[in-house]
């Protein structure tokens, strides 16, 4: 292994991957066939001046990346790191089944601005074994230097252990994590790899329990932010302020206040994909288009809702006062 500890990827990501970064999806024109760039950049711009957010996640599953050519992947990172402007740190899921189209993008990321890269796990072949996913990983290290998270979804179909991510945070670039896995594999990972690698969870519902109780500084990363808030009322920036200057009994109260809008992101998010392994980009769109920021039609295989379940969606979001 490329050993070293402490080192600059590692203290970087300690350093600038802290508060709350926003997943986001990639805007396709009316037909679908190409990147919307000028709304893309508008996106970035309402994340960072509006919601104010910590840091931007680009080109992952929320962004539709399987759907991307490479070339519209390395564009996607250019126009969100342009856009960004070093305002927050920008990272770019750089991920791939080829590895030289992987390190394709990771050195466009370098060479483009990118802070961090991230990959997932390697999802094809399906399930490897554990030492197949550690000579992956290896491997990266190996051939690029770029501060690189590790993606710990499901979405690959399958979750790295504890142990093994422990192995991998000896890695001279694996500088943190996004683990949405349950509280036990979460905070297991943060006890075996805590001291070498930035540990984050994406659930904005456990944010404040992992930030206050467990000392994670980041939320890795979620559209919730895009959601939930809007300018002039931010109540997740606002709790997490909250708990930050000591007041926890406000940042719960500010928290408990979000429970509509959880009630209806379990209904319109997590439960497409917990019942049908349906991804739910296309609620994610619709749900930002009725917040006034249109992201176009989703790609194939993904489906677009149907005309009921646009009005039905509107309805939720009414009544939780979220437009």
């Amino acid at each position: 292994m490329n050993v070293s500890a402490p080192t600059s990827a590692k203290a970087l990501a300690r350093e600038k991957v802290k508060g709350l970064w926003v997943a986001i999806p990639t805007p396709f024109t009316a037909d679908g066939r190409h990147v919307d760039e000028e709304m893309l950049a508008a996106s970035v711009e309402h994340y960072i001046a509006a919601l104010r957010v910590d840091g931007i996640f680009c080109g992952g599953v929320m962004g539709e990346f399987w759907a991307l050519s490479l070339d519209e992947r390395k564009r996607v990172h250019e126009v969100v790191v342009r856009q960004a402007a070093g305002r927050v740190p920008v990272m770019a899921q750089v991920g791939h089944h080829v590895f030289s189209d992987m390190l394709e993008l990771c050195e466009h990321a370098l060479a483009g601005g990118v802070d961090f890269g991230i990959a997932m796990n390697p999802y094809y072949p399906p399930s490897p074994p554990p030492e197949s996913v550690r000579a992956w990983y290896e491997a990266l290290a190996e051939a690029s230097t770029l501060p690189m998270f590790l993606f710990n979804t499901m979405y690959a179909g399958y979750a790295l252990s504890p142990e093994l991510i422990a192995q991998l945070a000896e890695l001279d670039n694996i500088c943190g994590i996004k683990n949405p896995q349950a509280a036990e594999h979460l905070l297991r990972v943060k006890e075996l790899a805590g001291e070498r690698i930035v540990v984050t969870d994406a659930s904005e519902r456990n944010w404040l329990d992992l930030h206050t109780k467990h000392g994670f500084q980041a939320l890795m990363s979620t559209p919730a932010l895009a959601l939930y808030q809007r300018p002039g009322h931010l109540p997740i920036a606002e709790y997490t302020r909250l708990a930050d200057s000591g007041d926890l009994e406000g940042a719960r109260a500010v928290s408990h206040g979000l429970g509509p809008a959880r009630e209806v992101f379990d209904r319109w998010m997590r439960a497409p994909w917990l019942e049908r392994h349906v991804i739910p980009i296309a609620q994610l769109k619709a749900w930002l288009a009725l917040l006034g920021m249109p992201q176009g039609p989703v790609r194939p295989p993904l489906i677009p809702l149907t005309r009921d379940e646009e009005l039905r969606l509107r309805r939720d979001l009414e009544a939780a006062a979220l437009v």
